[in-house]
């Protein structure tokens, strides 16, 4: 729903919302953590460098999280500097 309360700021109608947001994060940055882990394991990797490495996805998640959001369109593109 589009607020029309002037407190809170409004969203276009259909834009994602808040859940949708966090549903994306949990795609981007937890799954392909535990994916790599699991498939390690799988593999025979010891526990602690499969772990690590999962990790390391999680990482790698997190820092492609904000160009996710931009080229969907959910986040405004940075202004550049002229």
């Amino acid at each position: 729903m589009v607020s029309s309360n002037p407190r809170y700021p409004s969203r276009p109608p259909g834009a994602p919302g808040t859940g949708w947001v966090f549903a994306l994060a949990f795609v981007v940055i937890l799954v392909p953590g535990i994916v790599v882990d699991a498939l390690l394991a799988w593999v025979g990797v010891p526990i602690g460098p499969a772990a690590l490495l999962g990790l390391l996805a999680v990482f790698v998640g997190l820092g492609f999280f904000p160009t996710v959001l931009r080229r969907l369109g959910w986040v405004p593109a940075r202004k550049r500097r002229s």
